[in-house]
C-alpha cells in the first residue's frame, strides 16, 4: 500500500471512529456518565452510571461493500482485545462496530446485517455463531457471549451525504425525542460535534475523555442563539442599536453563552427573583434590573456604558426566556 493510501486509510477508519463514537453516545445517552476515544480498555468507551462500561471496537473497511478480504480478521482482533478489555473492567456490552455490511463474510448471515443492524450474539444463525466461537479458541479469558453485539454502522464513499447519511438519521432522530422546534438543529449539531469537538479533542490528545456535559451542552448553546431573541424584548431597544450590539459582540455573546456554570447561576437567580409581572415580562424585567450585577462575569474594559448594560441584558434575556427548553434538555438526556 502506498503512502497516500495508507494515510488516507488511517484518516477514514478515524473518521469512522468518531462517528461511532456518536452513534453509541446518542444510542445510550440517558445511562452514560463520559465517553472517551483511545482509552485504557477500548476503541471506544462509554462508562455508566451504574458503574459498568459499554466497551467497543470500530472496525472499518474503505470499500465496505465489496472488500470482504479481512472482516474476519477484524472480527478475531476485536475479540480478543475485547476479552482483554473485559478482564480490565465490568463491561455491560461489549460491541463490535462495523460498516461492514458483511462482517462474518458468510452468505448466510449478510441478510442479517442489512442497514444500521444491531444483532446479539443470540439472534445470530448457528454458522456465525461456530465462526464467532472458533475466533475465541485459544482465548485464555475469552469474553461472555451474551454481553456480544454485532453492530452495523454503514458509512462509506467521499460522498459526504452517503457517508454521513445513517448518523445524521441518529442526530435527527435524538433531537426529535428533545421535541426541539429548531430548523437545521441536527445538522449545526452534528458539525460542532465532528469539528469542534471529537477531532479537535483528539488533536491535543489521542486518548481523549467527554463527559456528557461536554457533548450535550453544544445543543443548549445552539438553542439559545442570541439571534432568536423574541420580539417583546428586542422592542425594548433601538433596532440599529439592537444590531449592533450583535453585529460586534456576537463572538462575547457565544462565549458567555458556552459557560456552563454561568448559566446555571443566571438561572437560579431568575428562580427566586420576585415580581408580579407575567412570565414574558418577568424574563425582561430579570434582564433590565439585574444586568449590573453580572457585569463580573465579562472582561469589557472597552466597551461603552450603554452598549455593556444592551450587551449583558440581551445575554440574560436568552437564557433565562430559554430556561423551558433548557430544562427540558436536561431532564431528557437526564444531564
Amino acid at each position: 500500500m502506498s503512502k497516500s493510501r495508507r494515510a488516507n486509510a488511517v484518516l477514514f477508519g478515524f473518521d469512522f471512529q468518531v462517528n461511532a463514537a456518536i452513534v453509541l453516545m446518542l444510542e445510550n445517552i440517558e445511562d452514560i456518565i463520559s465517553l472517551r476515544l483511545e482509552g485504557n480498555y477500548e476503541d471506544i468507551e462509554l462508562e455508566l452510571e451504574n458503574g459498568q462500561h459499554i466497551l467497543a471496537q470500530a472496525k472499518a473497511v474503505e470499500e465496505s461493500s465489496s472488500d470482504f478480504r479481512n472482516v474476519r480478521k477484524n472480527l478475531k482482533n476485536s475479540l480478543i482485545s475485547l476479552s482483554e478489555g473485559n478482564q480490565k473492567v465490568k463491561a455491560q456490552k461489549l460491541i463490535l462496530i462495523t460498516n461492514s455490511p458483511n462482517p462474518l463474510n458468510e452468505d448466510e448471515s449478510r441478510s442479517v446485517f442489512l442497514g444500521a443492524a444491531h444483532r446479539d450474539f443470540s439472534s445470530l444463525p448457528n454458522s456465525s455463531k461456530k465462526i464467532i466461537e472458533g475466533c475465541l479458541n485459544g482465548i485464555s479469558q475469552p469474553l461472555d457471549l451474551d454481553k456480544f453485539m454485532i453492530q452495523v454502522l454503514p458509512f462509506e464513499t467521499d460522498n459526504d451525504l452517503e457517508r454521513y447519511k445513517i448518523v445524521k438519521q441518529v442526530v435527527d432522530d435524538f433531537i426529535g425525542d428533545l421535541n426541539i422546534n429548531y430548523y437545521g438543529l441536527g445538522k449545526k449539531l452534528l458539525n460542532i460535534w465532528h469539528e469542534d469537538i471529537f477531532k479537535n479533542g483528539t488533536k491535543k490528545n489521542v486518548a481523549f475523555r467527554l463527559k456528557k456535559k461536554d457533548v450535550v451542552w453544544p445543543i443548549i448553546v445552539i438553542v439559545t442563539d442570541i439571534e432568536h431573541c423574541g420580539r417583546l424584548f428586542t422592542e425594548e431597544f433601538d433596532s440599529s442599536a439592537y444590531d449592533e450590539i450583535i453585529h460586534r459582540y456576537k463572538s462575547t455573546i457565544d462565549s458567555s453563552c458556552e459557560r456552563c456554570e454561568f448559566f446555571i447561576k443566571v438561572l437560579c437567580d431568575y428562580n427566586v427573583y420576585q415580581t408580579r409581572k407575567k412570565l414574558d415580562e418577568k424574563c425582561i424585567e430579570f434582564a433590565k434590573n439585574r444586568w449590573k450585577d453580572y457585569l463580573s462575569e465579562f472582561d469589557l474594559p472597552t466597551i461603552d456604558e450603554e452598549s455593556k448594560k444592551g450587551l449583558v441584558q440581551i445575554i440574560l434575556y436568552s437564557i433565562v426566556r430559554n430556561r423551558i427548553t433548557i430544562d427540558k434538555i436536561k431532564k431528557e438526556v437526564k444531564l
